[in-house]
């Protein structure tokens, strides 16, 4: 075997080992989360255990249409129930996986352009960046969304740089298509955005002919039909609704309305650590007329995406893997050369680096007050923060400003594990109602309200819809009746909740975000 080639099979499963320990560690060791996570569980476990075929394009939320998403994540996590059973775990299964095949991809993307050590730098900065980190164990779209999109790109990309006459491009058509069934057409965009920027820049430009768009469009719309035709057929509503989502986050009335400069503060903490040392390389990656079409690539999605009024921090992931490709090989080959030429950048960012992990373990010191976390896990994660900004500071101080790329890589491969390991139970404590369920689900048939608040972690535990309401009367009179009864409520109605009840409402169940009262004693 080829010593290039022994290298490339060694660094991708280095790599395969840490992006799986990373992403699937202790996977469903801590409850979902509200309300995202236990939204789309929920609905991909209504999915999975409704009957005929209806099920396969219809999703439903407690029993009701659901007509925010298409369904194309909820049959993902509906295969992962069918072969991991219904937990968090298999919910956040899909998350993962993306996140783990997009990881190999970018290292298989970049191995024959620059070599081993470049793309193993490529693929860690993608793999531990704090939005990568935080979404491939979250249960909800953004991770497998990404994956089409950038799969879509990374593949037209490899097409332009085929001599022509190029034969007619199709693998970004069908993963714009794969996109659009789980997340929508934003899908086309983000795909045929990066790929018609890298298509006017090279030379010779492609022509229509070898672009094959007539055949493209056709796989496109007979991959997205298979979703969109049975919806006109059963549910035009939905349909309808799928559509006017997308646009209505254009309007001044979206959801979730952000300022135009939104994306420029968030995409910087979602490629943490490597945002410290991002700069050098972006300026030098413009200047190279190869990597060019990366940088569009990274400019490109938040720009469209700061078009709509709606927007959340995490409609940005498709921007870090063309951030990875441009950042991971100018590092590796930081660490690899000692640095010579970029001393003083390497020294800003480490003593910036320094300051971070000073403030993780600051921040660390006062959230152990907010979340009931053990003293091993406070200890841990304050000494593993502290140890690391003094390592990296000894480094800085000995004229080592090499060092500062592995210092980080290291801080990150150490304090992530232990943040999923004593620190994620203890938020879901207070940010997920599965001990609620658990309680609840002693007593059967007996009614659960949720007061004034979403419950989609409650609803998913429970396996069963709860009564949502905010007139106090309702529980009232559900509370009078012969049989039991439980409402459930955040901390603002907690005074209305008592003031109505009484002494018929008993309190089961209490967090500084959730109470459960029922009308009968709680279990001894």
């Amino acid at each position: 075997m080829p010593a290039r080639l022994r290298e490339a099979v060694a660094g991708g499963a280095l790599l395969a080992a840490v992006a799986a320990g990373l992403f699937f560690q202790d996977l469903g060791r801590y409850p979902l989360w509200d309300p995202d996570e236990a939204r789309h569980a929920e609905v991909a476990r209504e999915m999975a255990t409704a009957r005929g075929w209806r099920r396969l394009v219809l999703p439903t939320l407690e029993l009701g249409p659901y007509r925010e998403k298409p369904p194309g994540h909820y049959w993902l996590v509906s295969l992962a129930y069918a072969a991991l059973g219904v937990g968090a775990g298999a919910a956040r299964a899909p998350s993962a996986a993306a996140a783990w095949l997009l990881v190999m991809a970018v290292y298989a993307w970049m191995v024959p352009r620059a070599g081993p050590v470049a793309a193993l730098g490529a693929g860690l900065v993608a793999a531990t960046s704090a939005g990568w980190l935080g979404l491939a164990r979250y249960a909800n779209l953004d991770m497998t969304f990404t994956a089409c999109v950038t799969l879509g790109v990374l593949a037209g990309l490899r097409w332009l740089e085929r001599p022509p006459p190029r034969p007619p491009m199709l693998a970004p058509f069908v993963a714009a298509a794969a996109g659009t069934l789980i997340k929508g057409p934003l899908a086309v965009l983000l795909v045929f955005g990066p790929v018609g920027l890298a298509a006017l820049a090279s030379r010779p430009r492609p022509t229509w002919r070898e672009v094959g768009l007539g055949r493209g469009l056709a796989v496109f719309g007979a991959v997205v039909a298979c979703v969109a035709l049975p919806l006109a057929l059963l549910d035009p509503p939905t349909l309808r609704a799928l559509l006017a989502t997308n646009v209505r986050r254009l309007e001044a009335a979206s959801p979730h309305a952000a300022p135009i400069w939104y994306y420029a503060l968030w995409l910087p903490v979602l490629l943490l650590p490597w945002t410290l040392l991002a700069p050098v390389a972006l300026v030098r990656a413009a200047r190279d007329p190869q990597r060019r079409v990366l940088v569009a690539w990274a400019a490109f999605v938040p720009l469209l995406l700061t078009l709509a009024r709606g927007k959340l921090a995490t409609y940005v992931l498709p921007a870090l893997p063309p951030l990875a490709l441009i950042v991971g090989p100018e590092l590796a080959a930081i660490v690899v050369r000692r640095g010579a030429s970029a001393t003083r950048p390497l020294a800003v960012a480490g003593w910036l680096g320094v300051v971070l992990l000073v403030a993780a373990a600051v921040t660390a010191t006062a959230g152990a007050r907010a979340y009931p976390v053990g003293a091993l896990g406070r200890i841990a994660l304050v000494t593993g923060a502290l140890g690391w900004a003094l390592a990296l500071a000894l480094a800085l101080a000995g004229g080592r400003p090499y060092a500062v790329p592995l210092a980080l890589l290291g801080a990150v491969l150490t304090l992530h594990p232990i943040f999923i390991r004593f620190w994620a139970p203890a938020v879901s404590e207070l940010h997920s109602d599965e001990a609620i369920a658990r309680l609840v689900a002693g007593t059967p048939r007996a009614p659960v309200i949720a007061f004034g608040s979403q419950a989609p972690s409650l609803v998913f535990y429970l396996g069963a819809p709860v009564v949502h309401t905010d007139d106090v009367r309702v529980v009232r009179d559900v509370f009078d009746g012969d049989g039991p009864a439980f409402v459930v409520t955040g901390r603002r109605h907690v005074r209305e909740i008592e003031g109505a009840l009484g002494p018929r409402g008993q309190l089961w169940y209490g967090t500084p975000r959730r109470r459960l009262y029922a009308n009968l004693p709680p279990p001894r």
